[in-house]
C-alpha cells in the first residue's frame, strides 16, 4: 500500500508512468477458449452459391452441389456438418440445379432454385415447399415459376415495407447479348402473396457497368443477388465477374424500394480476393447470402477450394457483416484466421456495445467493422488513449483487438485503471486475425487502450457471459 501511494505521488509529479502502479491482468492460456472460435473455410466443399438459415438451435446450409436436386448440410456449430438430401430432381427440369435459397413462409419452408427447363433447354427458376427446414422439398407448381422468354437464374426473395413479396433474379448472360458482350443483368419482379406466381413484368435493377465488374473478357456478370433491409433502405448484394476467376467478388447497391432505382456503393467490391506477395490466399469470394443469430449479422459465400487453380470446386466461408452509422454496408472478410462463433450460441455478449466514451472517433472501435476489407473506417491512434466506461460493472473474460487490413498491432489494455496487459500482432498474420487476451473473469467499469502512434485499428470486443 505504501509503495502504491509513493508511486502515485511520483506519477503526479511526472516522474514515472501511471502504469507503474498497475497489476497484471490475470491472463489464461488462449487454448482454454479455443472452442469459441471457428475458421474459414468450413468443411463443405465442391459446392457453390451457399445459403444458410437458422431454425431453432440448428443451421441448415443449401448450395449448388450436384446435377440432380439439392443436399442440405445440417450443423449445430457452423463447424461440423452432416449431409442429407433436401430436393430430388423435379419433372420439368433436365439438370443444372443451381443456387437454392430457402425461406420460412408461415408454417412452410419455400425453396427457390435454378434448373434447366426441358421444354426450351434453357435456365429457369423453380419453387418447392416443405414442412421442415431440411426437407424433403416437393416441386410446388410442376414447372418454372415464370417464363419471361429468356434464361433466368439465382432467384432471391425480399419483402417490401408493406409486406409485398418480390423476387430479385439474374437475366443470364447465356441469352442476353448487349452489343458485343454477353451480360447478366439483375431484375426484380413482384410475387403473388403465396409466392407461387408473379405479378406484372420484371424491372431492370443493375447491369455490370463499373470497372471492377468488367474483368471477364466478352462476358460480364451481375448475378447472385440477395437483398437486406436496413433503416428503411434496400441493400442489393450481388456478384460480378466469372465464378471461375479470382476476381469474382461482391458489391452492393442501395435503393428506397425493392424495385429500385439502385445506386451502387462507391467502395465496391466489399468482399474481394486476397493476394499477398504473389500468393493467392483467398480466391473468388462471392454469391453471398445472409442470416442473423441474435443481433449479429452473418454472410455465407463461396471461395475457390484451390486458390492457385480457380474452378467450379468451391467451399463455404462465413463472416460477420453490418452497416456503418452513415448507412454504408461492410463485410468483415474474407478471413482465414479463427473467428468468434455466434455470440448467442456461446452465451456471450460484447460489452463494447454498451460502453460510453468521450474519446474522439472512439465509435470507430465499436461499430462492428474490423476493417478487414477496407481501412477507411479504421480508428487511427494519434497519441490520446481510447477510454471507455460503464455505468455498472460488466463481467468480462476476453478482449479482442483487430488491426485494420492485417497491419501490425502493438499496445496495452488497462482495465479499471489498474489491471494491465500488452497485446501485439506482427505483420503478415492471417486475414482477420485479432490480438486475443483471455483472462479470469473480472468486473469491468473502465477500459483504456494505448496503441503505437499512427496505428490503424478496426474493432475492439470485450466479451463476457450473459448476465
Amino acid at each position: 500500500m505504501i509503495r502504491r501511494i509513493l508511486v502515485a505521488m511520483l506519477a503526479l509529479m511526472g516522474l514515472v508512468p501511471v502504469c507503474a502502479m498497475a497489476d497484471s491482468l490475470p491472463l489464461v492460456d488462449t487454448e482454454t477458449v479455443k472452442d469459441r472460435f471457428v475458421s474459414n473455410p468450413r468443411p463443405v466443399k465442391d459446392i457453390g452459391d451457399p445459403h444458410i438459415i437458422r431454425e431453432g438451435d440448428e443451421y441448415f446450409a443449401f448450395a449448388t452441389g450436384g446435377p440432380l436436386g439439392f443436399s442440405v448440410w445440417r450443423s449445430a456449430d457452423l463447424n461440423t456438418f452432416t449431409k442429407e438430401k433436401a430436393l430430388k430432381k423435379v419433372s420439368w427440369a433436365s439438370g443444372d440445379y443451381w443456387a437454392p435459397e430457402v425461406y420460412k413462409a408461415g408454417e412452410k419452408f419455400v425453396m427457390f432454385f435454378t434448373a434447366r427447363w426441358k421444354e426450351t433447354g434453357t435456365l429457369r427458376i423453380g419453387v418447392a415447399m416443405s414442412d421442415a427446414p431440411q426437407g424433403p422439398y416437393e416441386d410446388a407448381i410442376g414447372g418454372p415459376l415464370f417464363d419471361p422468354g429468356y434464361a433466368v437464374i439465382d432467384g432471391s426473395l425480399v419483402y417490401g415495407g408493406d409486406g409485398t413479396p418480390y423476387m430479385i433474379y439474374s437475366r443470364d448472360c447465356s441469352e442476353n447479348v448487349v452489343g458485343s458482350y454477353h451480360e447478366s443483368h439483375l431484375y426484380g419482379i413482384e410475387l403473388a402473396p403465396d409466392l407461387l406466381s408473379v405479378v406484372g413484368e420484371g424491372v431492370l435493377l443493375t447491369a455490370p457497368d463499373h470497372d471492377w465488374e468488367l474483368q471477364s473478357g466478352d462476358y460480364h456478370w451481375n448475378e447472385g443477388p440477395f437483398v437486406l433491409t436496413h433503416d428503411g433502405k434496400y441493400y442489393l448484394y450481388y456478384s460480378a465477374n466469372g465464378y471461375f476467376q479470382k476476381e469474382y467478388a461482391v458489391g452492393v447497391a442501395v435503393a428506397d424500394h425493392p424495385l429500385g432505382p439502385y445506386t451502387k456503393q462507391e467502395n465496391n467490391p466489399i468482399l474481394n480476393y486476397i493476394e499477398e506477395d504473389g500468393n493467392l490466399l483467398v480466391s473468388g469470394p462471392g454469391h453471398n447470402s445472409f442470416f442473423t443469430v441474435g443481433d449479429e449479422l452473418f454472410t455465407s459465400y463461396h471461395t475457390h477450394t484451390y486458390p492457385a487453380a480457380p474452378s467450379g470446386n468451391r467451399q463455404i466461408a462465413i463472416d460477420r457483416a453490418g452497416f456503418h452509422a452513415d448507412g454504408t454496408a461492410y463485410i468483415n472478410g474474407p478471413t482465414l484466421a479463427p473467428q468468434l462463433r455466434p455470440l448467442a450460441d456461446l452465451g456471450l455478449v460484447n460489452h463494447m456495445k454498451t460502453a460510453a466514451s468521450d474519446t474522439p472517433n472512439a465509435a470507430l472501435l465499436t461499430d462492428g467493422d474490423t476493417c478487414q476489407s477496407d481501412a477507411s473506417a479504421a480508428y487511427v491512434f494519434t497519441g490520446s488513449e481510447a477510454a471507455f466506461t460503464w455505468d455498472a460493472p460488466v463481467s468480462a473474460d476476453m478482449l479482442l483487438v483487430y488491426p485494420a487490413q492485417g497491419a501490425p498491432l502493438s499496445g496495452q489494455a488497462v482495465i479499471n485503471g489498474s489491471l494491465t496487459a500488452d497485446f501485439a500482432l506482427e505483420a503478415g498474420s492471417k486475414p482477420g486475425q485479432a490480438a486475443v487476451l483471455a483472462f479470469d473473469a473480472v468486473p469491468v467499469t473502465s477500459l483504456t487502450l494505448f496503441f503505437e502512434d499512427g496505428s490503424k485499428t478496426g474493432e475492439v470486443m470485450l466479451l463476457g457471459s450473459v448476465q
